[in-house]
């Protein structure tokens, strides 16, 4: 999982501009006995044909970043942010674009309390306008530059959300017996996450899923006192109830408890009331699908430096297999 994992971090993907990273994944899954496509949207549509009810799984292949936006004439290179990011988080970064050029952020004269993301700016060494427009142009994407640390079981990188769903759904691909299974299976990598759940719109809409449950992360607070949620690293994966968007189905929601509970994997309830996940997009396409979701606790996310529990993605990876087959 770690080997997988490292790939997928270091592979550029910044939302709209995740072809790396899909390449990764196929390459992953190359030897293997599976249907795989591209639809026209650009998620990757993994297929393993049974008989069954059809089950979609679904991670997000995009990161957060940045977008080039304009250049001033001393070379420093103006940006917005790809997705949700704070500006304070952005402060002090490395960022890397697609084409290998790299660059800090830095900010106008302000304190730090009223910075905002339009005070910043991404030093890339060059010396004018023309020498930037060299290296990057208006419409460039950057990311965190993907370092990553493993310190025994957990994991410090950028891109983790989602790139650890990615890696969860390659290993239950791969580990998965396919005689055993209950489900006419898809396993979709969707593109455009984090700037308006689009890939899994699409895709839900012409699979058509009875059931769907999605893999992402979700913010683990147990740094903070008082604490704000009930998420902790290491103490399991969470099965969500509710957040900023949607509540799961209760169906699918109790057999994943259930699931859990009989093979004694460790699991947490998430409650959350930010943000959301592929899963409500796939909730309401078309009549409705039936909708549960596994988020892997996660500190600091759409950060340089998320952090994440490896325990937790084996426990989700089991839980996945012993609910998918019979």
């Amino acid at each position: 999982m770690k080997e997988v994992l490292e790939k997928l971090v270091r592979a550029f993907g910044v939302s709209s501009k995740e072809e790396r990273v899909r390449s990764v994944i196929r390459e992953e899954l190359s030897n293997y006995d599976f249907e795989i496509s591209e639809d026209k949207f650009g998620n990757l549509i993994v297929h393993v044909p049974h008989d069954g009810p059809k089950l979609m799984l679904a991670s997000h292949l995009d990161s957060v970043g940045v977008m080039v936006t304009d250049i001033d004439k001393n070379g420093l290179v103006r940006f917005a942010p790809v997705g949700d990011i704070k500006a304070h988080f952005l402060l002090g970064t490395q960022i890397l674009f697609e084409n290998g050029v790299e660059g800090m952020v830095y900010c106008d004269d302000k304190e730090l309390q009223d910075i905002k993301n339009e005070h910043l700016f991404i030093d890339i060494g060059a010396r004018s306008k023309k020498e930037a427009l060299s290296l990057v142009q208006i419409g460039s994407g950057g990311i965190f530059s993907p370092h990553m640390y493993f310190s025994k079981d957990r994991v410090i990188s950028p891109s983790l959300d989602d790139r650890i769903g990615c890696g969860i759904l390659v290993e239950v691909l791969k580990n998965v017996k396919k005689k055993n299974l209950r489900f006419d299976l898809y396993a979709v990598f969707t593109v455009e996450e984090e700037v308006g759940v689009k890939g899994a719109r699409t895709s839900t809409y012409e699979i058509t899923p009875d059931i769907g449950i999605v893999v992402d992360v979700t913010p683990a607070l147990d740094f903070v006192e008082p604490k704000r949620n009930a998420i902790e690293l290491g103490k399991g994966p969470a099965i969500k109830v509710m957040d900023g968007r949607m509540i799961t189905n209760m169906e699918v929601r109790e057999t994943l408890v259930n699931v859990a509970r009989k093979n004694e994997i460790p699991f947490q309830l998430e409650v959350v009331t930010t943000g959301t996940t592929d899963a409500f997009a796939m909730q309401i396409t078309k009549e409705g699908v039936r909708t549960g979701a596994i988020s892997i606790p996660a500190r600091y996310i759409h950060t340089q430096g998320e952090v994440v529990d490896l325990n937790d993605v084996k426990n989700a990876i089991s839980l996945l297999i012993n609910y998918i087959e019979k």
